[in-house]
């Protein structure tokens, strides 16, 4: 199944004409905070909105950048850096292998990843080939339509109206193809075991001139005309402003006291059945099954607000049986377990660094990825926003010259950030247990999003509309679209009870149609089929 870059350029060809705020609703979905001034509010911008790539825009290449962090923000901050410099080189403190393997600096990266379609087309354009070759190194293609089920407000979402795509792999397999891809860029180099220490900068601390790294036993100078921090959550860039008498970008912080674990059991290689029972309020545990390479699947348990999955396999058990469809619990019980193991990790908070509203910025800087903002990790968001992100810094870097290329990435970011970031901290504020800077309009949005997932039991328009925003192809402001408002506030009708749908509890033969899941997932689940603007 080869999803090439003029089919995700071809989906990408509807306009965002019918976005809400043409009708004054859109701003119960945004943030509302305050802006200072010269600055404008947030217009949230998803694969429908983001302008596409387009190498011709970069035509001479100059100069020598690096990245620091080989995770997925860094690898595609790396792609787009190879069109503007002649040389790039990226850098990680672990080996990086030419085999998927879990790096010791990815902690997270035995948990389930979900690609969704926002990242899948972002990567395909950045990378022609990337889907397919992802798919020929044991990537699974689910027909998302038939095979994926999201459990929500008592029931599953009804099938969408039209095949989807979605590829499920482990972490240690999207970096390694991600890799390779980026090995094989003219003028990129990957150099592992080669830890972070410092910037270089000026003697003013205006302009950020390169990076000092622990090579083998010494210390070494790397000289570049931009640094990419891609280091995450750890990341010592607001510490390194504040040091150099800059003032820190200000933290949202949102508090979950999340902790999720995985197991691995045997799959049949044709049962792509994937499962979503995320936590829910009051609910505060929640699941998911996912297939992946070698003919697995990754199980999920999550809790949040300290109500944590245990590590003993009898226990978790017991914790899968509390969630409130049987069909987690009877995978545990029913497929071998490949191993023992449960590998488990904390998420305290969403986190976001708002480096939108910074008025100094050293020249020659960048911070992408979880270093700018990180996610409540049980919607699968991130690797759709680092790519996403990469894209607008490519925009950036082929506008104008060089000059603030931080402080105008920072203001295009903001814009792909915040509707991960309404879903995120919006669902986690159903928890009355939840603490932090909760976005103005939360109430309304959750109570509208609440009787949307309701009505979409039996609404395959609805659930179409929802998946386009969970998988970032569209904005949270799209729900409030006339056609769709219409069908999430009218009455309930008696026949809306009787077409029930949930997962069969036995192995299913999974047949993807190649020639269905390349025409109509381009139309159909991008399409307006909502009711219009």
């Amino acid at each position: 199944m080869d999803y090439s870059t003029a089919d995700a350029l071809a989906r990408r060809g509807r306009g965002a004409s019918g976005d809400v705020e043409e009708y004054g609703l859109g701003t119960v979905f945004s943030l509302n905070r305050t802006v200072k001034p010269g600055k404008q509010m947030s217009n949230p911008m998803t694969l429908a909105t983001v302008p596409q790539y387009d190498s011709e825009q970069l035509s001479d290449r100059e100069g020598h950048a690096v990245v620091v962090g080989a995770g997925i923000a860094g690898l595609v901050a790396a792609r787009v850096l190879a069109d503007a410099f002649d040389t790039v080189t990226v850098l990680d403190r672990d080996p990086l292998p030419d085999e998927p393997v879990v790096r010791p600096g990815v902690p997270q990266a035995r948990q389930i990843h979900i690609l969704w379609e926002a990242g899948r087309a972002t990567l395909e354009e950045l990378f022609p080939g990337y889907s397919e070759a992802l798919r020929t190194a044991g990537g699974v293609v689910i027909d998302g339509r038939r095979d994926f089920y999201m459990y929500s407000h008592g029931d599953f979402l009804a099938a969408g109206s039209a095949p989807f795509p979605l590829y499920a792999a482990t972490r240690p397999l999207y970096e390694q193809v991600l890799r390779r891809h980026v090995s094989e860029l003219s003028g990129v180099r990957l150099r592992g075991n080669c830890p972070f220490l410092e910037y270089l900068a000026d003697d003013g601390a205006t302009s950020v001139n390169g990076v000092v790294v622990r090579d083998d036993d010494s210390e070494q100078e790397l000289a570049a005309d931009l640094v990419v921090d891609a280091t995450g959550r750890t990341s010592r860039t607001p510490n390194w402003l504040e040091k150099y008498g800059y003032a820190p970008p200000a933290i949202d912080e949102v508090h979950v006291d999340l902790a999720y674990s995985a197991s691995r059991i045997e799959r049949p290689a044709d049962d792509h059945r994937t499962i979503g029972v995320l936590a829910e309020a009051p609910r505060t545990r929640g699941g998911a099954v996912v297939p992946v390479e070698d003919d697995r699947w990754l199980v999920n348990l999550h809790g949040l607000h300290g109500d944590h999955p245990p590590t003993d396999v009898e226990e978790s058990k017991d914790f899968a049986a509390s969630l409130p469809t049987p069909i987690v619990k009877a995978l545990l019980d029913e497929r071998p377990r490949v191993s023992e193991e449960i590998a488990v990790y904390p998420f305290p908070s969403n986190r976001r660094y708002r480096y939108e509203d910074l008025e100094r910025f050293p020249d020659g800087l960048v911070v992408v990825g979880d270093a700018i903002a990180s996610f409540n990790p049980i919607y699968g968001q991130g690797m759709s926003v680092a790519a996403l992100e990469a894209l607008l810094l490519h925009h950036t870097l082929a506008t104008d010259d060089r000059a603030q290329v931080g402080l105008r990435f920072f203001d295009r970011a903001a814009d792909v950030v915040e509707p991960a970031w309404m879903l995120a901290t919006g669902a986690d504020f159903s928890f009355p247990q939840t603490d932090g800077d909760r976005p103005r309009g939360t109430a309304f949005f959750n109570w509208y999003l609440d009787r949307l997932l309701r009505k979409a039991h039996t609404d395959s328009v609805l659930t179409d509309a929802f998946t386009r925003v969970l998988s970032m192809q569209q904005s949270p402001t799209s729900l409030l679209r006339p056609g769709v408002m219409w069908r999430v506030l009218r009455p309930s009708r008696k026949d809306e009870q009787s077409s029930r749908r949930e997962p069969p509890h036995s192995h299913v033969t999974s047949h993807i149609e190649d020639d269905e899941m390349r025409s109509s997932p381009r139309e159909g689940n991008n399409s307006d089929a909502t009711g219009g603007s």
